[in-house]
């Protein structure tokens, strides 16, 4: 089956893999003061703690570093460590590509709001060009850093073709 979440909450999943483990309580708003200054209300909280064991981690930032290095999130790739997914739904309703850095965690989904489907909209087409420009900028000034997991790791060899398939066909 197929169920519907929010672009917070999609984007939100994939915060642990980025942070080394982590749960997020995602939010739009940190603070509120009115016109003189005075805090009405401020965020607080960061999480549930570790939801994701490290092993998992890093296997996670491994697959999703390959699907912007050699898969359908290419139109993504931006120079450092990232990793990220694409998602297309039925008739092109809806399209989205989430993805990470080290640093930050963005997701980006394009659609109509009548539920229409799209002109051929993938999430590894305009979504994904749009994550790349947005973090692109949002890096500047930034040194790349690697995904929690794979930091001593050496530089993954590019799979075999096939290779995740043949993993998920196990699953």
């Amino acid at each position: 089956g197929v169920g519907e979440v929010s672009l917070l909450e999609l984007t939100a999943s994939f915060a642990p893999f980025a942070n080394g483990g982590a749960g997020v309580w995602a939010y739009g708003i940190e603070e509120i003061s009115d016109a003189g200054g005075t805090l009405l209300y401020r965020r607080s909280g960061s999480g549930p703690g570790r939801v994701v064991a490290a092993r998992d981690v890093a296997a996670m930032n491994d697959m999703l570093g390959f699907a912007v290095a050699d898969g359908t999130g290419r139109n993504a790739a931006i120079d450092r460590p990232q990793a990220g997914k694409t998602g297309t739904s039925q008739n092109f309703r809806d399209a989205w590509f989430v993805g990470y850095t080290a640093d930050l965690v963005t997701g980006v989904w394009m659609g109509n709001d009548n539920g229409a489907g799209m002109n051929n909209v993938t999430g590894g087409g305009a979504p994904a060009k749009l994550w790349r420009d947005v973090m692109a900028s949002a890096h500047t000034g930034l040194a790349p850093r690697a995904l929690p997991g794979l930091d001593d790791a050496p530089a993954p060899e590019k799979p075999s073709p096939g290779f995740w398939k043949s993993i998920f066909a196990k699953l």
